[in-house]
């Protein structure tokens, strides 16, 4: 079961189909609406019956078939439908297609609710009263009552008005023809709607709007081919007829093919464009570069001739200066070794002055605090002191010995007169206060003796008598003690300061030298660095020749590599730029042939593509003259590989190997002869191929594990018909949520791997497979040629009658294939590393190694190789 959601689809509305989705939208809003959708497979019934009812505002319910499923599963679709109908009350469209009828029960199933509503049997009587307790509350709002009877044909009512059945039916065949004439309620309950094919108009606007999403479509080549498209369209519906009518085999061309073929020239252009334009790129960027290195060459070669005077001159200056440096450094260490022993004998002569001063600085600190202390007593006198000793007339007798002991000092009378007048002078105190005590002479000391020799003469008795004259007593006595030291001390500053004089004249010595050592240093400096800025440049030029030679190496490699390459990689160049001015109309010409010539023989084939490819010359579309698949979508090497791998080498195998590997649809091959089959199986026989016959009971589990894993599957010996659970597979519903693909097989989802494969053949040699058949699958048609069984009774005759040429064949093919793809991968790997390269390729070292090696491999194998294709020619 399938609910449809809302997605958008790429559509384009044409009138009929308007038309058609009006009639469906009116009969789906009307109730008991029901619509017979009566068309070939591919005509887009479903899709506008999807529509339609989005219009409408139905819900589509679809069901899912799947293997085993039967009347069982049908009748639980239809117990959720008739849930939504009669309890949810829903407008639901039922929309059945051929495909998923897989028994003729479900059209008498659904004709018994057309004409009835019910289905006999199909609800239990637990069931059926399950859905009437749901819907009572309801039914009853309507006035029915609450009886069984009475509610079960109001309940079947209102889904009989709800429940809208869209038939997707197709004329082909005899099975619409019996089904009308058995299911009469078919044709009387259902609105027939006819879908004939699309006109021409139709075809035209929708081409004409998938072309102009193309980028590389642009202004009248989107109406030529699009006009192009159209005829193609109907010329193969032509020949579908002319081929039934002479062959009596039957396929169907649908408008899902029209829209294939343009979905997939838009992505098969997209990807041819990007290939050749990758490879042409390549190709021209490695000729570019080789034209680079063939004008470097005499660039570098005049490059090493102009620097070999520069490289000798700068080695000379090189020398010079090393000789000057060396030199120089020589007298810089003769310096330093003299000031070294200079600083030696100042730092013996630092210590012996140092222990001078501190002698003599040691016992001048014995006197020093009483001439501090003197300092402060003299600090501490003032005018009014100095008033009241002048005061006295008479002084006291130690007051008068102080100002005796000061005038002593002053060199003054030691008498009052004379103290009151030194008193008396303005600057009495600032006087005392900057005496020389370090020079007092010594008569001045002796006369002094007097004084401080008197037992009186203390600070404390002197106090007694007057303050003021205290201080001066204590600055005498200080004076007289310091003065009496430093006439002790003398002798020791004096030597002190002889010491100081002859150090200061050795530092000064020394200081001398240190200055010659900093300026021979400075030049020392000076010369390595100028020496190290010529090395610098000599190491460059060196480098630089160096480097020229190793180009010159390295080109030569390059060249002697590559350069016979020049001319077959312009050729290839000139080729793909021409094939890339054609590929509009080569790969339209391509796609056309993957979606419609498939089931068609090889005359048949020639005739449409021959047209083809002349109306393409009468639009202006370029095309290649004459157009073949094979040069447009293969490779020499992979129509070798398909012939080892059992493929016959004609010219339609080649074609129908083309089809299968680059068709969008997964290939239905038609097998008479079980060539594709052994094709197969000698293709993906080595990447794990799982082999099913559609009555495996193990079928689904070995799909879904291929699926899963990624391995391909062939189903083969086919029949008429397509089982119904590979219908999602073909019609490709791959899901994608995030990072996981997956596909819904039946009741569960499967992981889907990008490298899965699905093939399919049949033995049937003229099966009629219905359109549904035609629109999901690449029909195509492996019948034996003419050619290819002469090719086959050759090879036959040949093994049996000369059997060692047959296998000297097989083994020059197998070596021939190998050389091919060899020398393929190594011109792809040179081509790479030439591409990837940066700044000047003849940097790269390694680079140029790998491709003097791998020219070097490819040149083995040259000879051999051309000596194989004329062998087998």
């Amino acid at each position: 079961m399938q609910l449809t959601n809302i997605t958008l689809v790429p559509s384009v509305l044409f009138p009929d189909a308007m038309q058609h989705i009006c009639s469906i939208a009116r009969i789906l809003s009307q109730p008991r609406g029901s619509a017979m959708l009566v068309g070939v497979g591919g005509c887009g019934k479903q899709t506008l019956a999807r529509f339609a009812a989005f219009i409408a505002g139905v819900r589509c319910f679809q069901m899912q078939a799947t293997r085993g499923y039967g009347r069982a599963e049908f009748w639980e679709d239809l117990r959720k439908v008739y849930h939504m109908c009669g309890v949810e009350e829903r407008e639901v469209a039922f929309l059945l297609t051929d495909s998923q009828i897989t028994s003729e029960v479900f059209l008498e199933d659904v004709s018994n609710i057309l004409s009835s509503g019910e289905v006999p049997g199909m609800f239990a009587d637990e069931e059926r009263n399950k859905l009437l307790e749901d819907a009572r509350t309801s039914l009853m709002a309507q006035g029915i009552p609450d009886l069984p009877g009475p509610l079960w044909t109001a309940f079947v009512e209102r889904v009989r008005a709800k429940l809208h059945m869209v038939l997707c039916m197709s004329p082909i065949g005899d099975s619409f023809r019996l089904r009308c004439r058995q299911l009469p309620a078919l044709v009387n309950c259902c609105t027939i709607n006819w879908f004939s094919d699309w006109p021409a108009e139709a075809l035209l606007s929708v081409s004409m709007r998938q072309l102009e999403g193309i980028d590389l479509c642009k202004g009248p080549m989107v109406a030529a081919l699009a006009r192009l498209s159209v005829e193609v369209h109907a010329s193969v519906v032509l020949a579908a007829d002319q081929f039934f009518q002479q062959l009596q085999r039957r396929f169907y061309i649908t408008p899902k093919s029209f829209l294939d073929l343009l979905s997939m020239f838009a992505s098969m252009l997209g990807e041819q464009h990007a290939e050749l334009t990758g490879s042409r790129e390549r190709l021209v960027n490695g000729l570019t570069k080789l034209q680079d290195t063939n004008a470097a060459v005499d660039v570098m070669q005049q490059q090493l001739n102009a620097l070999q005077p520069t490289l000798q001159q700068k080695t000379a200056s090189a020398e010079q200066l090393l000789a000057q440096v060396t030199q120089e450094s020589k007298e810089a260490e003769d310096i330093q070794a003299t000031v070294a022993e200079e600083e030696k004998t100042v730092g013996r002569q630092t210590a012996e002055t140092a222990v001078l001063k501190d002698d003599a600085q040691q016992e001048l600190n014995q006197v020093l605090p009483a001439l501090e202390a003197a300092q402060k007593a003299l600090n501490a006198l003032n005018k009014n002191d100095i008033i009241e000793i002048k005061t006295f007339t008479k002084p006291p007798a130690l007051v008068q010995l102080t100002m005796e002991g000061v005038c002593i000092l002053l060199q003054e009378e030691a008498d009052w007169a004379t103290a009151k007048r030194v008193l008396g002078q303005p600057k009495f105190i600032e006087r005392l206060m900057a005496y020389d005590a370090d020079n007092i002479p010594d008569a001045v000391l002796e006369a002094l003796q007097r004084v401080v020799a008197d037992a009186r003469f203390t600070a404390d008795q002197v106090a007694k008598q007057s303050n003021a004259a205290r201080s001066m007593c204590l600055w005498v006595r200080a004076l007289d003690v310091y003065g009496r030291m430093v006439k002790v001390v003398e002798p020791k500053r004096q030597a002190l300061h002889q010491a100081e004089a002859a150090l200061a004249e050795v530092e000064a010595k020394l200081a001398a030298k240190r200055s010659q050592l900093r300026e021979v240093v400075e030049k020392v400096q000076s010369l390595k660095e100028q020496l190290a800025g010529t090395q610098t440049e000599l190491a460059s030029l060196q480098q630089q020749y160096s480097l020229s030679q190793k180009r010159l190496v390295r080109a030569s490699k390059l060249i002697s590599a590559l350069g016979d390459e020049a001319g077959r990689w312009g050729v290839s160049a000139d080729t793909l730029a021409t094939r890339l001015q054609l590929l509009i109309g080569d790969v339209f010409l391509a796609a056309a042939c993957i979606s419609y010539v498939g089931p068609l023989t090889g005359t048949y084939r020639d005739d449409l593509v021959s047209g083809w490819a002349q109306r393409c010359q009468e639009l202006h579309v370029p095309v290649s003259t004459p157009f073949t698949l094979q040069a447009t979508l293969a490779t020499p090497m992979s129509i070798r590989e398909w012939s080892l791998q059992g493929l016959p080498s004609d010219s339609v195998s080649m074609d129908n190997a083309i089809l299968v590997t680059h068709g969008r649809r997964w290939p239905l091959m038609i097998d008479p002869q079980c060539q594709a089959n052994k094709w197969v199986k000698g293709m993906e026989g080595k990447v794990g191929l799982r082999v099913c016959k559609p009555g495996d009971p193990t079928l689904m589990r070995t799909l879904e594990s291929c699926i899963r894993l990624g391995h391909p599957f062939l189903v083969e010996e086919m029949g008429g018909s397509l089982e119904p659970q590979l219908l999602p597979l073909l019609e490709g519903s791959v899901t994608s949520q995030g990072h996981r693909r997956f596909i819904r097989l039946g009741a569960s989802d499967v992981d889907y791997d990008a490298n899965f494969k699905l093939y399919m053949t049949t033995k049937l040699a003229n099966p009629h497979y219905l359109p549904e058949v035609c629109i999901t699958t690449n029909l195509i048609n492996f019948t034996v040629t003419q050619e290819g069984l002469e090719a086959q009774l050759l090879r036959e005759v040949v093994a049996q009658e000369r059997g060692e040429l047959e296998e000297a064949k097989e083994r020059l093919l197998l070596s021939l294939t190998a050389d091919t793809r060899q020398l393929q991968d190594l011109q792809d790997r040179i081509l790479k590393l030439l591409k990837e390269s940066e700044g000047n390729i003849l940097d790269d070292e390694v680079l140029i190694n790998t491709l003097n090696n791998s020219k070097l491999t490819a040149g083995k194998q040259v000879l051999p190789s051309s000596v194989k294709h004329k062998q087998q020619s």
